[in-house]
């Protein structure tokens, strides 16, 4: 509802979309507050809204803020993370159909990075090529059990098909799980 209502008659180029999901981290909780704390960091007083190619960050045709997908009243509901992957996935498409809008999605744990490529693949025909700053792959099968752990998103990137190629920049530790999952 939010989503759409937001969406409406805007013409923006990118657009910022939350998905505050932290229950996959196997750690720290604290990414399902991220959306909001990334929020107050682009829009406080101290930050300079205009860019470099003279486009100000504060006008509706250059950026607007469609609001988060709502996780944790989902959740709420009993919905498993099969449903929750596939609704972050259908909120990113929803962004991308107003064309040229963007989605700028403001995480929430790794996981989310499978519902998000997932659907800018869909959503563009085809599978993308992605460059992962990060100091793990995240390509465990499953890690502690969880196939959508935040340990887990770029194996099911990969074997969804929804990345051409992969390119991965500042991993430090690898597991012989992880290097022998990289090799598939």
């Amino acid at each position: 509802g939010e989503l759409l209502r937001a969406l409406g008659g805007v013409k923006a180029s990118a657009s910022l979309l939350g998905v505050p999901l932290g229950h996959n981290s196997s750690f720290l909780q604290g990414p399902a507050f991220a959306p909001p704390r990334i929020r107050e960091a682009i829009w406080c007083g101290s930050t300079n809204s205009s860019t470099e190619e003279g486009k100000e960050l504060n006008d509706p045709r250059v950026l607007t803020d469609v609001g988060d997908v709502p996780i944790q009243e989902i959740r709420d509901c009993g919905v498993e993370d099969d449903r929750l992957m596939h609704v972050i996935s259908e909120s990113v498409k929803t962004v991308m159909e107003e064309d040229p809008l963007r989605p700028l999605v403001l995480g929430g744990d790794h996981s989310i990075s499978y519902p998000v490529v997932r659907a800018v693949s869909e959503k563009l025909g085809g599978p993308v090529d992605i460059l992962h700053l990060d100091a793990h792959p995240d390509i465990y099968d499953a890690f502690e059990g969880n196939t959508y752990s935040h340990a887990s998103s770029f194996a099911r990137i990969m074997e969804g098909g929804y990345a051409r190629r992969l390119l991965q920049v500042g991993l430090r530790s690898i597991t012989k799980e992880g290097r022998e999952q990289g090799k598939r």
